[in-house]
Formats: structure tokens, C-alpha cells, sequence
């Protein structure tokens, strides 16, 4: 059996955009799709394709597998690798379709060559992801002069989204902390610290409590005053600063503020 190279369109009514070789992006689909009524046969596209399957689950086969897969999960197909999509039971599924011209730009998003990889999404990713998309088509509906540049920009925020949902908590929770404790050691003279720092990490301050519990045993407010303290001590010790100085540095009303904090500490 010959398998066709090609873009397959869409049934009727469904909504896409399809583009021209000229520019990066090959295609855009979106929306509900029933691949009981109307699967995807097998076939090579001319580019990768990246299908977001956001909610339900679908059959995807190619030359050497058959694999059933749930969302919220995205999947990226080899421009050499032959597939299609199915149902094995009638049921309406949501997705989000992008085919860009070539391999990905991120390589830790290559999949093996003629294969392809499915990646689990977070749902915060999935927001994203349905913003960019969005984005997309907006852009090539303006169409203007800088289309090329715009869509360029676009699939690499829609790859480091892809590749940030697969990042293992904890090192995201590693650079969360790098943020949240150079921010209060930049910051050692404010007296709110925590609803600022909740603002700068898009937080709670119920989750920044639990955050800052996990990662230090303390909270946010006595884990600030416990680096205030040490860069009081710092500045008294190595820098030789006078006490009066180093208080009203650090954001304390009075001398003696400073003096109770570094006895306490």
C-alpha cells in the first residue's frame, strides 16, 4: 500500500488554516473532532506535526505501533514518520493542531527519526498552549510583513512550554526558590515582604507558606528576617559598618529595631 505525503484536510466544517510552503507554519487545526466518524488515515506530512490532544483519548498507529493515548498530553510526529489517528468507540475529543515546516527548534523535543514522542501536559500548560494557538491564528489572519518573524517566535514559546510541562517538580520548584530567595535578598529593606513576593511569583500566600515550609521548615516572613539578620551581621562584621548605619540600610525604623532582631535571631 502506498501511503500518501501530504496534509489531509479536515471533514467538512471543521476549522483550520492551512498555509503556504513559503512561510514556517504549515497548517493550524482546532477544535472538536470525532475519529470514530472520521479518522485520519495513514500518511507522511511535510513537516512536524504537533497535535495537543486536550481532552478524551484517540488510537494513533503508525508502520511499527499501535498506542492509545489521553490527554492532556501533545504529540510530535516526524515529518518521516507515516500515521494515523482513530477511535475505537464513538466519542468527541478536543484538539489543537500546529504543522511547522521541519524538525523541531528545540532539540530535547526531537522526536527519533520516522517515530514520534507523546508528552504528558500539566493543565497550567494547557491554558498556555490554547493561548498560543490562538495567537497563531491571529497572526496569520493579519498576515502582514512580519508573519515569518512572528510565527518563528511563536513555535519556540509553544516548544518551551511543551518542554517546561515535562520538567520534573522538583526542578521547578528549585528555580522557584532561586527566584523567591534572591528576590528577598535583593529586597531587604521592604516591610511587606510577603504580598510582594506573592505578587512576583504569581502566589498564594497560602501556597507561598507551604512553599517556603517545604523548602526551609520556616515562613516566608521568619525566613526574611532570618537573611536580614545575617546581612545585618555581615555588614557589622566584615564591612565594619556602624549599627545606626546598617538599620536604616535595611529598612529599620530605629537602631534598637535592629539590635532586638539580631537577638532574637
Amino acid at each position: 500500500m502506498t501511503i500518501p505525503k501530504g496534509t489531509l484536510p479536515p471533514p467538512p466544517g471543521r476549522p483550520s488554516w492551512g498555509g503556504g510552503e513559503e512561510l514556517p507554519l504549515l497548517y493550524l487545526g482546532w477544535g472538536q473532532r470525532d475519529f470514530a466518524k472520521d479518522p485520519l488515515a495513514m500518511h507522511y506530512d511535510l513537516g512536524t506535526n504537533y497535535y495537543l490532544l486536550l481532552r478524551g483519548e484517540f488510537v494513533v498507529t503508525t508502520e511499527n505501533s499501535t498506542q492509545t493515548v489521553r490527554g492532556p498530553v501533545a504529540l510530535l510526529f516526524d515529518p518521516d514518520c507515516a500515521f494515523g489517528i482513530s477511535q475505537t468507540k464513538k466519542a468527541t475529543v478536543e484538539i489543537l493542531v500546529w504543522i511547522w515546516q521541519g524538525r523541531p527548534v528545540l532539540n530535547e523535543l526531537c522526536p527519533e527519526p520516522g517515530g514520534f514522542r507523546s508528552l504528558n501536559l500539566r493543565p497550567a500548560s494547557v491554558e498556555t498552549l490554547t493561548d498560543l494557538h490562538v495567537r497563531c491564528r491571529n497572526e496569520v489572519a493579519l498576515a502582514d510583513g512580519q508573519l515569518p518573524r512572528t510565527l518563528g517566535a511563536l513555535r519556540e514559546l509553544l516548544e518551551v512550554e511543551i518542554l517546561r510541562s515535562n520538567q520534573s517538580a522538583p526542578a521547578e520548584d528549585e528555580m522557584r526558590w532561586k527566584l523567591a530567595h534572591a528576590w528577598m535578598a535583593g529586597n531587604l529593606a521592604i516591610h511587606a515582604p510577603v504580598p510582594a513576593l506573592c505578587d512576583y511569583l504569581r502566589m498564594s500566600p497560602s501556597t507561598l507558606h507551604r512553599f517556603f515550609r517545604a523548602q526551609t521548615g520556616l515562613s516566608p516572613g521568619a525566613y526574611f528576617r532570618r537573611i536580614k539578620a545575617e546581612e545585618a551581621r555581615r555588614l557589622i562584621r566584615e564591612e565594619k559598618w556602624q549599627v545606626k548605619a546598617v538599620a536604616y540600610h535595611l529598612g529599620y525604623r530605629h537602631p534598637n529595631d535592629l539590635s532586638r532582631a539580631l537577638a532574637d535571631s
